[in-house]
């Protein structure tokens, strides 16, 4: 029964320092960063060859393809989707994430490999 303690306590300590120190918010932050991110790499898999990436790729996809969208739709003028929250992110992020798959596409000859 005391080692139950004990350990409830050391919990609760590291949750404590953890959460007055501000790194469990950082952490929080990160953690939804990953998971859109991996959403929207999924998704962009999704449009563009049926399935996603994996995990690692879907992150990666989703980091890359919310900068190139962002860009772009910068580009275009149409910034007005960045401003809505979180849906405008992944919209954006979809549609960076589908011109990169394009790009790699084309340039790293997988149309010709497969054939």
């Amino acid at each position: 029964m005391k080692s139950g303690i004990g350990i409830g306590l050391i919990v609760a300590v590291v949750i404590a320092v953890l959460l007055f120190s501000g790194l469990l918010g950082k952490i929080v932050g990160l953690l939804i960063s990953l998971a859109i991110w991996g959403l929207v790499g999924y998704l962009a898999g999704n449009l563009m060859q049926g399935e996603g990436y994996g995990l690692l790729g879907n992150i990666l996809l989703g980091m890359l393809g919310g900068f190139v969208g962002s860009v772009l739709v910068t580009i275009i003028g149409f910034t007005g989707l960045i401003k809505v929250p979180f849906v405008g992110g992944i919209l954006v992020g979809v549609l960076g994430a589908v011109v990169v798959v394009l790009v790699s596409q084309v340039f790293g000859g997988r149309e010709a490999a497969e054939d």
